[in-house]
């Protein structure tokens, strides 16, 4: 059966293998752009952690 989305790779969705392929697409696009800006802006990438804990009383989220 053909995929009901063309162009869309269902191995990239698998959680175990998309925070691999989102970083290296960031790292790709700063490498691609960083040329372009410089100097007048600087490239950074900037990593950010959230965690979540459910309590009583709903959804509590931390920005790490």
């Amino acid at each position: 059966m053909p995929s009901p989305f063309p162009g869309v790779d269902p191995y990239l969705e698998n959680p175990e293998l998309w925070a691999e392929v989102h970083h290296r697409l960031i790292i790709a696009i700063f490498i691609a752009i960083a040329p372009y800006l410089r100097p007048k802006y600087r490239v950074a990438i900037e990593k950010s952690i959230y965690l979540s804990d459910i309590e009583e009383r709903g959804t509590v989220m931390r920005r790490l």
